[in-house]
């Protein structure tokens, strides 16, 4: 039996069925379009994360992306005024929650993660990996290298949030080098 032809394990839906699938399709694929044209793509949001001229795009979160950029540089450099830019951060965040929510009311929301906590996130690892790509001894570091994989691991989860896609469960594992001393004691156990 060919896979064309219908039997118990390949059968066709009837008329009816692709009838309402092709509906149910329809309406998923209307409400990603305009989620993706509400929401920017994870590289307008880089590019937000460094640029200061995202207020007259007339779009609220690339403004409020730089914000938590420009946040998240303020606490590196300020340690001690860190509760009142993790107040400024969390305002930001339920701002930007509460904008995607009425911008999308009638699209179900399937993620732990906030859009908000999702762009927080993004700016952290941004600021993070570009001040290793700076202050690095060397720019082939692998925490250099780890820090822009995470950012890039970010930036995936922005997209399938963005495009409705379920979420895909990735681990991020930090590479670091070994020092001598672990060198030592991991070729003990070679032997």
């Amino acid at each position: 039996m060919n896979s064309q032809t219908p039997g118990p394990g390949n059968r066709r839906p009837s008329g009816t069925a692709k009838a309402a699938l092709g509906a149910k399709a329809v309406r998923i694929s209307h409400e990603r379009t305009k989620a993706c044209r509400l929401l920017p793509d994870q590289r307008e949001l880089v590019a937000a994360f460094t640029g200061p001229d995202h207020a007259r795009t007339g779009q609220p979160l690339l403004t409020w992306a730089n914000a938590l950029a420009g946040l998240h540089r303020r606490r590196h450099g300020d340690p001690l005024g860190t509760a009142g830019i993790d107040c400024r951060r969390a305002e930001l965040v339920e701002s930007i929650d509460r904008w995607v929510t009425t911008q999308l009311a009638d699209r179900p929301v399937r993620r732990a993660d906030s859009p908000g906590s999702t762009i927080d996130r993004m700016a952290a690892a941004h600021v993070h990996a570009g001040h290793l790509l700076h202050h690095a001894e060397r720019v082939s570091d692998d925490r250099v290298h780890a820090a822009w994989y995470r950012l890039a691991l970010l930036a995936d989860e922005w997209t399938d949030l963005v495009t409705g896609a379920e979420p895909v469960r990735r681990v991020f594992r930090p590479v670091y080098p070994l020092s001598p001393a672990e060198l030592r004691d991991k070729s003990q156990f070679d032997k």
